[in-house]
């Protein structure tokens, strides 16, 4: 039975149990940009939880729009999970020391709502506090058709068949995008992955 045509969020409940099976470890990226940090952390599209790190001085907070993967991600240790969209946090401005937004932009399923998640992270930041942004590039990316900016993967989760929305940015692209919100470019590298660690002034 393919499911075709379904809200993205529907999908991700769909996908929640087994995405969490083979996404258990955390991002390798979080984990060096929270090295030696404290304070408070906003997990933007948290997932199941894998980036909710056991480190005493940081508060892991959570968001993910997805029922089933916040379900999944109570038992992690995040101070508080909340249902929201990643260009409609739930939480006030100037909220947190550090965001971590990884390899959930991709996912965001508009122009629009992309620019928005930007804004949202710059948004509950501190000033002066800093996110880590990981999201699918171009040159890493094998999952698309060779050259295409967007489009959809498929799972399968028993006999049902999801589309999940993918966007590839190019590096100059996303780095345009950052600056255009107003945050200070810190640190950038393309791998499998197009990383940023950002600060808002």
């Amino acid at each position: 039975m393919c499911l075709l045509g379904m809200e993205q969020e529907e999908v991700w409940d769909v996908v929640a149990e087994k995405w969490a099976e083979f996404r258990k470890n955390p991002v390798e990226e979080v984990i060096e940009f929270l090295k030696g940090k404290e304070g408070k952390v906003l997990d933007l599209g948290c997932g199941s939880g894998r980036n909710c790190l056991d480190i005493e001085v940081l508060d892991f907070y959570g968001v993910d729009f997805s029922k089933g993967l916040l379900e999944l991600a109570k038992d992690k240790g995040y101070f508080e999970l909340k249902k929201g969209f990643s260009y409609d946090v739930p939480y006030a401005d100037e909220v947190f020391d550090y965001v971590v937004f990884a390899r959930v932009l991709h996912c965001v399923d508009s122009v629009e709502k992309r620019r928005k998640s930007l804004e949202e992270v710059y948004r509950v930041l501190k000033k002066g506090g800093e996110a880590l942004i990981v999201t699918w590039g171009a040159k890493g990316c094998k999952r698309l058709e060779r050259g295409k900016k967007e489009g959809f993967v498929s799972w399968t989760v028993g006999d049902r068949k999801v589309e999940r929305y993918t966007y590839v940015y190019e590096m100059s692209e996303l780095m345009k995008e950052l600056e255009d919100v107003g945050f200070e470019v810190l640190k950038s590298w393309e791998d499998k992955n197009l990383c940023f660690i950002v600060r808002r002034v």
